[in-house]
C-alpha cells in the first residue's frame, strides 16, 4: 500500500529574506523535527490523487537587470504535482519561458541604456523541494555582459560590465484549502506573494 506523506516543518516558517527570491535559512536535519500524516485505508477507499498545474507569474516596471541597467520584466513560470503528495515524488518542473524584458534604460536615468550583449533571464527554474506546506524553487538568475556609460564623465564613454549567473530561490505556499480538506472539483486557487502572483488549477 503506497504511503501518502506530507511534511511539516515544525518551528519557525521560513520567508525569502525580504526578496521575491533569495536563500532561505538552512535548517539543521539533526535540530529540527517533523510532524507526518499518513493516509490510511484500503486502496479501494483510497480517492485518486488530484493533479495541480501551478503558473507563477512576476511583474516589475524597473528591475534591475545587470549593471545600471533596467527594464521593465515579466516572467512566467510553471510546475506540476499532485495531491496529496506522495513520498519521494517531487513536482514536476515544465520547460522554461524565456523572461520578457523591455524598456532598457539606465537605472539612474541620466546616461543612455546600457548597451547589453545578450539576454536577461529573471529565474529560470531548475529544481523544486517539498518543504511542509510549502515549494522550494531553486533556479536560476543570468545577467549578460554590458556596456554601460560613464556616469562621471558626461556619458561620453563606456566601460564593460561582465554578466552574472546565480543562484536564487522562491518559496511558494499552497493555499490553506489544501491543508485543510477543503478543495472541491474544478476550484482554482491564486494568491500573491512577494511580488508573484501564482495560479493553482486542477488538470486532467
Amino acid at each position: 500500500m503506497t504511503r501518502l506523506v506530507i511534511l511539516m516543518i515544525a518551528g519557525t516558517v521560513l520567508v525569502p529574506c525580504g526578496r521575491e527570491a533569495g536563500a532561505w535559512p538552512e535548517m539543521s536535519t539533526a535540530g529540527s523535527e517533523a510532524m507526518v500524516w499518513l493516509s490510511k485505508g484500503s486502496p479501494r477507499s483510497k480517492p485518486a490523487p488530484l493533479k495541480y498545474k501551478v503558473v507563477g507569474v512576476f511583474q516589475k516596471d524597473k528591475q534591475f537587470v545587470g549593471g545600471s541597467a533596467v527594464a521593465d520584466v515579466t516572467k512566467q513560470i510553471e510546475f506540476e504535482f499532485k495531491w496529496p503528495l506522495e513520498e519521494g515524488v517531487s513536482p514536476k518542473v515544465l520547460p522554461n519561458i524565456p523572461t520578457k524584458a523591455e524598456h532598457y534604460r539606465d537605472g539612474s536615468a541620466v546616461c543612455p541604456a546600457p548597451i547589453l550583449k545578450g539576454a536577461y533571464e529573471h529565474f529560470e527554474l531548475k529544481s523544486i523541494l517539498v518543504m511542509g506546506p510549502m515549494f522550494g524553487l531553486v533556479g536560476e538568475r543570468r545577467t549578460p555582459d554590458m556596456e554601460e556609460y560613464v556616469g562621471g564623465g558626461g556619458c561620453k564613454g563606456t566601460h564593460p560590465v561582465q554578466g552574472q549567473v546565480r543562484e536564487e530561490q522562491v518559496l511558494v505556499t499552497l493555499p490553506p484549502e489544501f491543508l485543510a480538506g477543503q478543495l472541491s472539483k474544478g476550484q482554482v486557487f491564486t494568491q500573491q506573494d512577494q511580488g508573484w502572483t501564482w495560479t493553482f488549477t486542477p488538470v486532467p
